[in-house]
């Protein structure tokens, strides 16, 4: 792999706007819409309203239109979750007989959509998170050895593409796992940091241990589990609240009954953002055990809250969470690593006040306006270089 960055300099503008055609899995209004999603929108509403064109083509849930609008990007949707990396590539070539795309952008995240294989067109990969062997962890064997095989071709079917990277953790995995790319760009997310850093500053913090997350087997989030009830026998007032939905929930429930912290575990399921920035202020630190993630954007908006934030020590977590600073990383299974840090920063005052200021302090960088140009800037090269411009 070469010319691995954060940014790029020089780079030619685009004369004219251009038409850009994003292929998902999921778009921003699907009821599955996660950090992904999100992180698609922020930076393709803001390059739309710049004066590109944007059509972001998904899966299809049950009771969407096939066709709508979000502000200025154009939502297209055909198929469904089981067969998007098959309609939506087919969906993106048809669009571009009627409508000339100037580039195609493939949102890496699950299936590759594999559209080098079909066309000769100029096309960029968005590589926010691959799920490598972790899809062992949470798919039944058969389904995840198909996730596995299907991640195997994308050094052979992108050879030589340009490539937008999550992190460097995620660079670094593309470089491990054997693609030659022509550059690779480091766009990491952003944050609305106002709706985060309004919090008061002088606040107490109530005595919560925090998880904000999907409740996927893969994320392990049992590892806290065991981690808290090691601790809460010397801090009984301590308790732990679980934010989000998913289908490891009720195997998580039992873990927490089986460790006899039934009564000091709070599941909430879904909550609106409003209460997720309301709990990660109220809360005395926030955690996340994931053992791979493309980032892990709760981590940032934690830091923006000023709560510490103790991560796994694992690929694209490295790279939210700087070890001592803003938060600390511990060895993924680790559980008594774990609990010592819990105690640590539940305990600490003067510890965690180094820390929560450190923490808002990093958040400041996080802004999608700022990451939105990078974005640009990486389309906007891989569209020249395609038409010959260097």
């Amino acid at each position: 792999m070469t010319d691995i960055q954060t940014a790029h300099t020089n780079r030619p503008a685009a004369t004219r706007p251009l038409h850009l055609a994003i292929l998902d899995y999921r778009d921003i209004e699907h009821p599955e819409a996660g950090g992904a999603e999100v992180y698609m929108y922020e930076i393709f509403r803001r390059i739309a309203e710049h004066g590109h064109r944007v059509t972001w083509i998904s899966a299809r849930d049950a009771g969407a239109a096939a066709e709508e609008r979000r502000g200025n990007l154009r939502l297209l949707r055909t198929g469904n979750k089981l067969t998007a990396n098959f309609t939506s590539a087919r969906a993106a070539l048809q669009l571009a007989k009627t409508d000339p795309v100037d580039l195609f952008i493939e949102n890496l995240c699950k299936i590759p959509f594999f559209l080098p294989a079909y066309t000769d067109a100029a096309v960029l990969p968005i590589v926010l998170h691959l799920f490598g062997e972790t899809v062992f962890q949470e798919a039944n064997p058969l389904l995840a050895s198909y996730v596995w095989l299907y991640e195997r071709f994308i050094p052979r079917v992108y050879r030589g593409k340009p490539f937008v990277a999550l992190s460097e953790s995620t660079a670094r995995d593309l470089e491990r796992r054997g693609v030659e790319s022509r550059w690779v760009d480091v766009v990491p997310p952003g944050l609305e940091l106002d709706r985060f850093s309004g919090g008061d500053e002088r606040a107490a913090r109530e005595p919560v241990v925090l998880y904000v997350g999907r409740l996927k087997r893969y994320k392990q989030i049992d590892i806290v589990l065991r981690a808290f009830a090691s601790v809460r026998p010397s801090l009984p007032d301590v308790t732990m609240e679980v934010l989000g939905k998913g289908d490891d929930r009720p195997r998580l429930e039992r873990v927490a009954a089986e460790l006899g912290i039934a009564d000091s575990v709070v599941f909430r399921g879904f909550v609106s953002e409003e209460e997720k920035i309301e709990r990660m202020h109220a809360a005395r630190v926030v955690v996340y055990p994931s053992p791979k993630e493309g980032w892990g954007i709760s981590t940032t908006e934690a830091a923006a809250c000023g709560t510490p934030v103790i991560a796994s020590d694992s690929d694209g977590l490295r790279d939210a969470v700087r070890h001592g600073e803003t938060g600390f990383l511990v060895e993924h299974a680790d559980v008594d690593a774990w609990a010592a840090q819990l105690r640590a920063l539940l305990t600490d005052e003067a510890l965690h006040e180094r820390i929560s200021g450190a923490a808002r302090a990093s958040s400041r960088e996080f802004d999608w306006d700022s990451r939105a140009t990078q974005m640009r800037h990486s389309i906007e090269r891989a569209v020249a270089e395609e038409n010959g411009v260097k």
